[in-house]
């Protein structure tokens, strides 16, 4: 929103730079992150990062169709929003 009203134009070139890249990244991370469960271990898997072996999620909050759990993982802990769907 900033960077739309930074320059004197109509049309904000870096603003629209700016959200396209933010565009790309989101559906980037949307389509590639996943977490799986294997054997007794959950696998994280970020798009940017190897897999990592994380303990179980707790959930934290639940709205909807909309879930965060907390991850501990060996280095970090994680929080990650799982979007529900509707199986047919």
């Amino acid at each position: 929103m900033i960077l739309g009203y930074e320059g004197n134009k109509a049309i904000s070139i870096s603003g629209i730079v700016v959200g396209l890249i933010f565009t790309i990244l989101l559906v980037y991370t949307w389509l590639f992150s996943y977490l799986a469960k294997n054997k007794n271990q959950f696998i994280l898997k970020l798009p940017y990062r190897t897999k990592i072996n994380v303990n179980e999620p707790i959930l934290r909050a639940k709205w909807r169709y909309f879930q965060i759990y907390q991850l501990k993982g060996e280095v970090q802990n994680y929080s990650i929003l799982v979007i529900l769907r509707k199986k047919s």
